[in-house]
């Protein structure tokens, strides 16, 4: 049976031409004898037919197939062929194990080295894939190719530094920076941010002032994920860049920095003309949960844009303010549910607020289970006894887990009447719940 049989699966193919050197010479070689032949990683054959696979394959196929290296070799299927279709090949679970391995065979290695040149994108970017889980071992082969006068190899080599992670290539990664090709320097930023590394934000730095749109918003990604504070200046005049993409982008790399030096900046972006960018300026303003925020972030309750809104509530749980709640017991009447359940949830993470607000506790009510749910939760956090004779009178809630949240928000809040609530939550149908009532009561003894 060809290994090219899995290619509906989880493969895909590279072009006849670019892999005809990688193949060895007796092409109808039988997948068991591959098999027979494995080590502790894949050897220079199974990299051969894997990627002549992928090259053969649709390229909606072959890119899913390479989206899931690295993390679908996890997923964890019966070795023995439970909840298989009866008519599936039976080894190539046997070969998908294999691939599993990082490569260490320095042929197959090799092969993937070679391969960071040929035609077919989506079969570079496996071999890139692939290079790049291979660890140090596959470190020289990124070298040699980085020092390819193809611009394809060399982005390929960049693809692999990033997914290796290696601080070790830091300094290669800041040469190519400068590479004539822009595809090439866009991919040098990528790698930089993904090392994480304090040292990348220099080089960064000097890529923002670059005309081409994707190497400076892969640099903008770069800065935010490397989450270094002296970033901040540097990114905080793209907030007013024509590209709403790079406005966006600038505004989640200030949001990951989490630096308060940002705030005003961001607040004069609130009201941005493009709602994506409004999306993450708010978002940026949670994450960095300055209290400043309030107000900017309550006038995005009311923006034209549900994500913005819901987004806006989110941002006000995260900062705590209680100052908060009036704003957000008006958005529990918003017109999109995920608004009215992001306020509720928002109201559970309000610092000092000990009196809910009525529109929470009537939420208790809400054919919504979801918002249901989400308030009793909240309403645990508050601690409220007024809320006490609403929460009793959901202990018999349709839904189990609103039940469960109710029990659990009522075992939170010292008031009377509690215990008659949490007596009859121990005659419930599910066993969790009698437990956290039982656990709510013992703690009430003492």
């Amino acid at each position: 049976m060809r290994f090219a049989l899995l290619a509906g699966t989880i493969l895909g193919a590279v072009a006849a031409g670019a892999t005809a050197r990688l193949l060895p010479s007796a092409s109808d070689v039988s997948l068991s004898a591959v098999l027979a032949e494995r080590g502790p990683g894949p050897d220079r054959a199974q990299i051969a037919r894997y990627l002549a696979a992928l090259g053969r394959s649709d390229a909606l196929v072959c890119n899913l197939s390479v989206d899931f290296i690295g993390s679908f070799w996890g997923w964890s299927r019966s070795r023995h062929g439970i909840g298989s279709l009866a008519d599936e090949p039976r080894d190539w679970r046997a070969l998908h194990d294999t691939l599993a391995r990082p490569v260490r065979d320095p042929a197959a290695v090799a092969a993937l080295g070679d391969a960071l040149g040929v035609e077919d994108p989506c079969v570079r970017r496996a071999a890139a894939r692939l290079l790049g889980h291979a660890g140090a071992a596959g470190r020289g082969q990124i070298e040699r190719a980085l020092e390819s006068p193809e611009a394809r190899r060399r982005e390929a080599a960049l693809f692999a530094a990033a997914v290796m992670e290696d601080p070790a290539l830091f300094e290669r990664l800041v040469e190519a920076t400068r590479d004539r090709e822009p595809a090439v320097v866009a991919m040098a930023a990528f790698a930089i941010g993904e090392l994480e590394d304090t040292r990348g934000v220099t080089p960064l730095s000097r890529l923002l002032d670059r005309s081409e749109v994707r190497v400076r918003e892969t640099a903008i990604w770069g800065l935010g994920a490397i989450e270094d504070p002296r970033a901040v200046s540097s990114l905080l005049p793209l907030l007013r860049q024509r590209e709403a993409s790079t406005r966006m982008l600038a505004a989640d790399a200030l949001g990951q920095i989490e630096s308060s030096d940002a705030v005003d900046a961001l607040h004069a972006a609130i009201d941005d003309s493009d709602p994506s960018v409004r999306l993450a300026v708010v978002e940026a303003l949670g994450q960095i949960e300055d209290r400043r925020s309030v107000g900017p972030v309550t006038r995005a309750l009311r923006d034209a844009d549900p994500e913005v809104r819901r987004a806006a509530a989110e941002a006000l749980g995260q900062i705590e303010d209680p100052r908060a709640a009036d704003a957000l017991a008006r958005a529990l009447d918003d017109e999109d549910p995920e608004v009215r359940r992001a306020a509720v949830e928002a109201f559970g993470q309000l610092d000092d607020l000990h009196q809910a607000p009525a529109a929470l506790i009537a939420a208790l009510d809400s054919p919504d289970v979801k918002l249901r749910r989400a308030a009793a939760e909240a309403l645990g956090n508050i601690e409220d006894p007024a809320s006490v004779p609403a929460l009793g009178r959901r202990i018999d809630d349709p839904d189990v887990e609103t039940r469960r949240a109710v029990v659990q928000a009522l075992a939170e809040i010292e008031a009377e009447g509690v215990t008659r609530y949490l007596l009859l939550a121990l005659k419930d149908s599910d066993p969790e719940i009698r437990r956290e009532a039982a656990e709510g009561l013992g703690n009430r003894r003492h």
